[in-house]
């Protein structure tokens, strides 16, 4: 009888993973998943964490064990989607940039765009150097 108490415990566990979010800033927001849970569940999670209400900008993107990048699909199941074994490793990223940014409500929003665009300054920088550099 304890016997079957501790395999139902122990399938119970294989239900739920571990999942970490790297965010826009750097930092990480780690939960915990259903082994069914849709990419909109984590991504609601995420925009809750940091009451993000203009969500349409953004998505989730995860690479796989062949080093290719992905968008997280909303509509299915995330431990289908992913290829590698949990905890699964994931990034909050900007996936469309909107037509006026000067249009976006709320401060948060117009925070994490300023945090992607740090990478797009880094490379921009980087490239200003080189073609300094090339065209003496």
């Amino acid at each position: 009888m304890l016997s079957r108490f501790m395999s139902g415990s122990i399938r119970n566990l294989e239900r739920e993973y571990n999942c970490t979010v790297r965010l826009l800033d750097d930092t990480e927001y780690t939960c915990t998943i259903q082994r069914d849970a849709k990419g909109q569940y984590l991504f609601d999670l995420i925009c809750h964490n940091l009451n993000l209400l203009e969500k349409d900008y953004f998505g989730i993107r995860y690479v796989d064990p062949d080093k290719q990048r992905h968008w997280l699909e909303f509509t299915k199941s995330i431990a289908k989607q992913m290829k590698s074994q949990p905890p699964f490793t994931m990034c909050l990223r900007v996936k469309f940039y909107p037509p006026d940014p000067a249009a976006l409500k709320e401060e948060i929003t117009r925070y994490c765009f300023t945090k992607e665009d740090k990478f797009w300054d880094s490379f921009y920088i980087w490239e200003l150097v080189v073609n300094c550099f090339l065209n003496r």
